[in-house]
């Protein structure tokens, strides 16, 4: 079970880079999140790595002109992943 929610709370996180734009014009944020998806795609992930995943996925949003209701939705889906990292342990 914990599987699911650490892979849910990725979906959840994919989904709100996916609402920013093309993935070429986020091609940065599309690729952290990429190594996050591998991280935990068979439920053997680093608590460490995938929390660091997310401070450098938030750390290259800052990068963007991303609207504040958008990089709050970023932040609230990377917080709740890492949250379910450490729930999951």
């Amino acid at each position: 079970m914990p599987r699911q929610s650490v892979n849910s709370g990725v979906q959840r996180l994919r989904e709100a880079v996916d609402s920013l734009g093309t993935p070429a014009e986020f091609r940065k944020l599309h690729a952290i999140l990429k190594a996050m998806e591998l991280q935990v795609d068979d439920g053997h992930h680093q608590r460490h790595a995938v929390t660091r995943l997310c401070e450098a996925l938030l750390a290259t949003a800052q990068l963007y002109d991303i609207p504040e209701e958008f990089a709050g939705k970023l932040e609230e889906a990377a917080c709740a992943v890492v949250a379910l990292v450490e729930d999951s342990r």
